[in-house]
């Protein structure tokens, strides 16, 4: 049934609680209806210090937020986590005319591309942290995060009497999930800036009663987060850069155990996450900056190779993938097409020139600035030689199609740990990682009267 705009209001609804931590919205009950277009908005980060600095490259001003959930009461109707992670990948997805003109602006990010005078790629970031300036935070459709609100003809108060909208924020230690910059003058006195919700109210009641005669049922795909960790290939204390380790994990996922899954998603992370760690430039071109996607990418890793058993057989036939190439091939097949610039889904770029990047000397692939290679620190494994740029290996995710009830899922990934001391992209190859697997998984929810059942499809 269609929904004009005179039977529409917006509210603005302030947080019933906020802290650097947490933040609660209640949404009123009057007995009216809510359209499933909720938005978080005025979203984002403020600072005390003089200079500004820019969100996270990858999730942008909803980097703040690492779990959200939308509730009745106690009943959880929807929930997400590692919620900065998984924007990552749908911003990903996005064209890059979406990227470049509509969302950079809207949300902060800096995924998308745009050319400059002398033909070089150039980021295309818009949105800073600032002091004391709200214009800089962003907004948030919440039907990017819960499936619910896809599918769902309206909310009714008269069915969900408490709604609820619950935000869990990445702590304030973590800056190099929040923020670009990890200098101190540059993170001096981040805060999160208090968020409002808003709704679009129906106003009709007559409408109202009508959608909820008809609303009886629902389906719905939900995404739901697992974590499995891959060891360190070999301990790097008296490792050389000849220093080589092929690893193979076997690792079974449990948390998607008895449930009906489409589509899985996987992204290999560095486990540590520490604002020293690997993610963060250290010297050369862009000091103490997270690298690209840091935390919220996923890592090529050198010579890998990827199955996955699902009860009991091997989804991908032969040896599974085994090429960067083969990856990124099943990952558009199975999610879509991906905005990324040349080689940001493989280890390196196997260029050994730089270039300068006031000219426009390109030696194979387009320039991008930052540069596929910088010209410092000089040798990528001993800081003095020519380094990757940041985005090169950054977007190395694995998908995968299910279309299956598990009963067993296991993943087989292996790699050659390789040792490196730099600061290129690829440093410290070697390093455990963090698998983040998200799914997508089928709930329904059946209506009798004024009450309902959530359950696994």
């Amino acid at each position: 049934m269609s929904v004009f705009s005179s039977s529409l209001k917006t509210a603005i609804i302030d947080p019933q609680f906020h802290s650097e931590n947490r933040c609660e919205f209640r949404l009123e009950n009057r007995g009216q209806a809510y359209m499933p277009t909720l938005r978080i908005g005025n979203i984002g980060l403020s600072k005390t210090g003089a200079s500004p600095n820019a969100y996270h490259f990858g999730a942008g001003t909803s980097s703040v937020i690492s779990r959200i959930r939308l509730m009745d009461g106690n009943e959880e109707l929807d929930s997400l986590r590692n919620v900065a992670q998984w924007l990552t990948f749908k911003g990903a997805l996005k064209t890059n005319s979406q990227n470049t003109n509509v969302f950079n602006h809207l949300n902060g990010d800096n995924q998308g591309w745009v050319y400059g005078e002398t033909g070089e790629l150039l980021e295309a970031n818009t949105k800073q942290v600032r002091q004391g300036d709200d214009a800089t935070t962003g907004s948030l459709d919440l039907r990017e995060c819960f499936g619910f609100l896809n599918n769902i003809s309206h909310l009714s108060t008269n069915l969900f009497k408490n709604l609820r909208v619950i935000i869990e924020y990445v702590p304030n230690t973590a800056l190099q999930l929040l923020v670009n910059s990890q200098a101190a003058p540059d993170v001096t006195g981040i805060l999160k800036v208090v968020p409002i919700l808003i709704c679009d109210e129906i106003t009709d009641n007559a409408l109202v009663a009508t959608l909820d005669r008809q609303l009886t049922s629902a389906n719905w795909v939900a995404v739901e987060h697992d974590l499995a960790n891959m060891p360190q290939a070999f301990d790097p204390a008296g490792a050389t850069v000849a220093t080589t380790a092929t690893q193979r994990v076997q690792l079974r996922i449990n948390g998607f155990q008895d449930k009906t899954v489409s589509r899985l998603l996987i992204a290999k992370c560095y486990e540590d996450t520490s604002p020293g760690g690997p993610n963060v430039n250290v010297s050369g071109v862009g000091p103490n900056e997270v690298k690209a996607l840091g935390g919220y990418g996923s890592k090529a890793l050198h010579r890998e190779r990827f199955n996955i058993r699902l009860n009991g057989r091997n989804v991908l036939a032969g040896d599974g993938l085994t090429t960067p190439a083969q990856a990124t091939m099943m990952l558009s097949d199975t999610w879509g097409a991906l905005d990324m610039c040349p080689f940001q889904n493989t280890e390196n770029c196997g260029r050994d020139t730089s270039y300068a990047t006031t000219a426009l000397n390109i030696v194979g692939i387009n320039p991008t600035v930052p540069s596929v290679l910088t010209t410092a620190p000089a040798a990528i494994n001993t800081g003095t030689g020519p380094q990757q740029g940041y985005w090169i290996s950054n977007s190395a995710w694995i998908g995968v199609p299910i279309q299956d009830r598990v009963s067993d899922l296991q993943i087989d990934l292996e790699r050659v740990g390789t040792f490196s001391t730099g600061t290129s992209s690829s440093a410290g190859n070697f390093q455990a990682l963090n698998l983040h697997i998200f799914g997508e998984v089928a709930k329904g929810m059946s209506v009798s009267g004024n009450s309902y059942r959530v359950f696994y499809a």
